[in-house]
């Protein structure tokens, strides 16, 4: 497989380190992959080779951070598939949603963010902790704990904490590996020097290979705060050096750190001040530090060793490669003749996904289910009726994209019905909008529609809410304390079946006189079929036999769009005008 890695530096804090696409490419070439990097040292797009005969098209890109994605998405070649992955901290969240619908998959960096995709219904690779490649240095150099010393690569509230809490750690030092604007720098070193620790204190920004090694050799605890939260990085590099973490409990952290086992974790709005805190204990039980960090160490050898964990990247990547096309009898289990009747009519679907074109999902995504009726009408198409294939093959395709676009082109789930008002109503406001030369009012849309006002403001509000979905990361309340997310309930089980209660309630409506009836009797009257024929005066036989029927016709108009039978419609009365 041929991977070509993006990564763009970018100005935001907290993203993945370069050195860590450096691992991540070596570890696909241990796993037998085929690299071209590309870390914006070059042009972008270009990329350098880091492996020999890379100059050809890639199997897949995956591109790290908002920029590459960008980049990715402008320069990929036709049919090469992109994977995401957002390292930003903190999140740009509405500009990565609008690029996740783009990219064939996201590769999330936690459990807790794979979960949030999801709900979003983004398509996501992660089935679990995300294994980025770790190296771990000789064991010889990972004998931590030696100085005693604290280290951090955190820039935001926690450093002026930990300065504060200095004073109880004895003689350990405290090592900032992050780089500081020039005045917080000054302030620190100030704050240090009144609480007499100044000479414990160590700002050494950017160090690296054998002189940050050193550091880790002398470090007994790595604090982490929110800044590499999202990908963990700095958690997983202290731990391949043997390192434990004290850490805020959230997004990576809480896949990277077992509480009490390899580090501890510090609940989010517990303040820098609880974690500053939090660390002289665990300093002055040094042998409790050792035993948290050979855990973490054996962790990262177990699940983010390169070869092992490039291995699963290259089966991660696999999922978005396009596969080939079965034969249409093997796939469907369609008759030779049933296949060869679908292959004659693509054209006509075709025809009807460009109908929709316009409304926010893309013509290969509309082509794609208008052929899937296509193949159901085939399936279900009997010349023995007179009808020909076309007449019985439209209702059954235009069914079928109008199902693709109730389930996947609304951010909330609404009743079809509703669905249906929504885009009659949107439809007919443009058409009066056209004909009167200003915007229609709601009473001009229902005495158009023959609806009362309150119907078209509720089409109205389901049109601009359903649509535009806020994120679940949403700040509410007061000072935006909680997330949207935060106070999102447990899914309701038997809101699954409201959509369909409805359906089949305005499928019952549109039966004959009988059928209704008798529907009504079994099933609202709990009736008995003998019940039922000695009130009507038929058969137990002949209400069998209409119960079958009117329930498939329902059943296939509900689940997937069949129409009714035309002579239904003759023997239903015409419904009343319905006024305000």
């Amino acid at each position: 497989m041929h991977v070509h890695l993006v990564s763009h530096p970018a100005q935001r804090p907290g993203r993945i380190p370069r050195s860590s696409l450096t691992l991540l490419a070596e570890g696909l070439q241990a796993a037998g992959c085929t690299v071209t990097l590309d870390d914006g040292s070059e042009r972008p797009g270009r990329g350098r080779a880091a492996t020999p005969g890379a100059g050809a098209h890639p199997d897949v890109i995956h591109a790290l951070g908002v920029p590459s994605v960008v980049t990715a998405l402008e320069t990929r070649p036709q049919g090469v598939p992109v994977v995401a992955t957002f390292d930003d901290w903190p999140a740009p969240a509405e500009r990565e949603r609008r690029l996740a619908d783009q990219v064939d998959a996201v590769l999330p960096l936690s459990v807790a963010e794979r979960d949030q995709w999801r709900r979003l219904g983004v398509p996501t690779l992660s089935s679990g902790v995300c294994a980025l490649p770790m190296a771990v240095p000789d064991p010889d150099a990972t004998a931590a704990g030696v100085g005693g010393a604290v280290v951090t690569l955190s820039s935001d509230e926690i450093l002026p904490a930990l300065v504060e809490a200095m004073p109880a750690w004895g003689r350990s030092h405290l090592v900032v590996l992050a780089r500081l604007p020039e005045p917080s720098a000054r302030r620190l070193l100030e704050r240090a020097r009144s609480l007499g620790v100044a000479d414990r204190l160590e700002l050494r920004p950017g160090l690296r290979g054998t002189q940050r090694d050193a550091v880790w050799r002398r470090a007994s605890l790595l604090v982490a705060g929110s800044e590499g939260a999202r990908h963990g990085g700095h958690v997983l590099e202290a731990a391949a050096h043997g390192v434990p973490a004290l850490a805020t409990a959230q997004a990576a952290h809480l896949d990277h750190v077992i509480a009490g086992v390899t580090g501890l974790l510090v609940e989010p709005g517990a303040g820098a001040g609880t974690i500053a805190r939090a660390v002289a204990p665990l300093l002055r039980d040094p042998m409790r530090a050792r035993a948290l960090g050979a855990a973490a160490l054996l962790r990262v050898q177990s699940l983010h060793e390169p070869r092992l964990a490039g291995g699963r990247l290259e089966s991660l990547y696999e999922e978005v490669l396009p596969r080939p096309a079965s034969p249409l009898p093997d796939a469907h289990g369609l008759s030779e003749e049933r296949c060869t009747l679908a292959l004659e009519h693509l054209s006509l679907a075709s025809q009807l996904a460009q109908w929709y074109t316009g409304r926010g999902q893309s013509m290969d995504d509309l082509v794609q289910v208008a052929c899937l009726g296509l193949v159901r009408a085939a399936e279900r198409f009997d010349p023995s009726h007179g009808k020909e294939f076309h007449s019985f093959a439209i209702p059954t395709i235009l069914g079928e994209l109008r199902r693709h676009f109730r389930d996947h082109a609304w951010a909330v789930r609404v009743p079809r019905g509703l669905q249906e008002t929504t885009l009659l109503v949107q439809r007919t406001s443009e058409e009066l909008r056209q004909a009167l030369g200003h915007e229609a009012s709601e009473a001009d849309i229902a005495g158009r529609l023959g609806l009362v006002e309150e119907e078209v403001r509720q089409a109205r509000q389901a049109q601009g809410e359903a649509r535009a979905s806020r994120s679940l990361d949403h700040p509410v309340g007061e000072g935006g304390s909680e997330v949207f997310g935060d106070i999102v309930g447990a899914p309701d089980p038997a809101l699954d079946l409201v959509e369909q209660v409805t359906d089949v309630r305005a499928a019952l409506r549109k039966l004959p006189e009988r059928e209704r009836e008798i529907v009504l009797l079994r099933f609202y009257g709990e009736r008995t079929q003998s019940e039922i024929a000695e009130q009507l005066g038929i058969s137990q036989v002949h209400v069998s036999r209409v119960l079958s029927r009117t329930l498939s016709a329902v059943r296939d108009h509900v689940l997937h769009d069949v129409p009714l039978p035309a002579a239904w419609s003759r023997d239903v009365p015409k419904p009343r005008t319905r006024t305000a």
